[in-house]
């Protein structure tokens, strides 16, 4: 199979918001095009993206009414300050406070059969002490819910999530802070055979790359297509097989980094389940093969699958909750892969209609596999929880503000590369 050339499709978020000059992105959607919050200035280290795409085409939107309240844009400005008592993450601690200004935009439109959608923003970070520790970020979640008819219609999307991240440098012990880039297109149709059965394809591109050398996973560009066919069951229940085939290239130039082609082939199930009117569960399982010519001692397989839940326990309490197993290249030349398990649970109360509180525990357990006897990362393995407490409350419609408190912790098998860290932030936007 010939390299996948697939044009970049980042260009639709610039078509999408061309009123906004900048604009923001978020963690994986659990559905296509729809954006979700975007990811903290300091978030936890996050596995590797799956290469198979996350989305799925939605079903074939219908036209809007007059005056319907998706058929929006808006503006929002932010300022937030936190105070951060491990900004290097080391042993040993190093405080400062860090301010943070933002400006996003957000587009909901519909033309008919067609909607549009886009959350973006981009973010400043200064630091007050450390100051060769200020980033800035460009973050985006866009699509297009395209249909020809009912029955045939599909998504083309682009995502890009920058966030700040905390890597482990396996031959000093030492941890390093960096920005790591995470960027995903996709264009995906479906055609609905009858009631119950569809038949997919689609392309994606995904591409992942750190700002530290010696990026954990080698910065892998990766083109795919895929193809797949599913059942829709009278109950809402849906499950989709589904067939991946992808090309890609490790793009990480730090010596002793793996380098050269791969090929990945991935076959999977997804499912969606409404147990009930107020829970729900989505994910996905399958297996992953990837083979490198030429380099055989970079070739790994496993088990691949996510899952996550939906609950609304009251009108004003509601729990969520997922888990995801990924697989990714340890980064190495010598070769061996690197398993992460995620999993996260996070209730969220609405007391009224303008206040919100929330919590949320995550971890992430990443096992590095199949290293050769005496590598430095041999028998490494590592985990990374943290905890969250928020509030967030809107004194007018157009106003929010909220405060945090979070905390953080790795523990490694790595001499000296543990840390703790505790984060206090408040938060101020103004939408219009």
């Amino acid at each position: 199979m010939k390299k996948l050339s697939i044009p970049p499709l980042v260009t639709i978020a610039s078509l999408l918001v061309a009123p906004a000059v900048m604009a923001q992105s978020p963690s994986t959607p659990t559905a296509p095009s729809v954006p979700t919050a975007p990811s903290a200035p300091s978030a936890l280290p996050a596995p590797a993206p799956a290469p198979a795409p996350e989305f799925q085409a939605a079903p074939a939107p219908a036209p809007a009414a007059p005056g319907d309240s998706t058929d929006t844009l808006t503006f929002r400005v932010g300022a937030g300050v936190e105070g951060d008592n491990n900004v290097l993450r080391q042993t040993n601690r190093i405080s400062d406070t860090i301010g943070s200004l933002s400006l996003g935009a957000k587009l909901d439109k519909r033309y008919g059969l067609q909607r549009f959608r886009a959350d973006v923003e981009a973010s400043r970070f200064k630091y007050q002490d450390n100051s060769n520790l200020d980033y800035s970020t460009l973050n985006y979640n866009a699509a297009w819910d395209w249909s020809f008819t009912p029955r045939v219609h599909g998504v083309v999307s682009a995502d890009r999530r920058q966030f700040r991240e905390t890597s482990v440098d396996s031959l000093t012990g030492v941890n390093r802070v960096g920005r790591r880039t995470e960027r995903t297109e996709l264009a995906e149709g479906v055609y609905e055979l009858g009631a119950s059965w569809r038949a997919l394809g689609g392309v994606s591109h995904s591409l992942a790359k750190s700002t530290e050398p010696r990026s954990w996973d080698a910065s892998p560009d990766i083109r795919s297509a895929y193809v797949g066919a599913g059942y829709e069951f009278p109950s809402g229940t849906s499950l989709t097989a589904r067939v991946r085939r992808g090309d890609g290239e490790y793009k990480d130039p730090t010596a002793g980094a793996a380098t050269g082609d791969f090929k990945d082939n991935e076959v999977d199930l997804l499912f969606k389940w409404p147990i009930t009117g107020r829970t729900a569960v989505e994910g996905r399982v399958g297996r992953l093969e990837r083979k490198h010519d030429g380099a055989p001692q970079r070739d790994f397989s496993g088990m691949v699958a996510s899952a996550n839940m939906s609950w609304e326990i009251t009108g004003k309490t509601r729990l969520l909750a997922g888990f995801a197993r990924d697989l990714a290249a340890t980064g190495l030349a010598i070769g061996g892969s690197v398993r992460n398990d995620r999993f996260y649970i996070s209730p969220v109360w609405k007391p009224t209609a303008q206040t919100a509180v929330n919590l949320k525990y995550e971890r992430v357990a990443r096992d590095w596999r199949s290293v050769p006897f005496g590598a430095p990362d041999f028998g490494r393995s590592e985990t990374i929880q943290s905890w969250l407490i928020g509030a967030e409350w809107e004194p007018r419609r157009a106003v929010a503000l909220g405060a945090n408190l979070r905390s953080e912790r790795l523990k490694s098998n790595l001499p000296f590369s543990g840390y703790r860290a505790t984060v206090f932030g408040v938060t101020g936007k103004v939408y219009f």
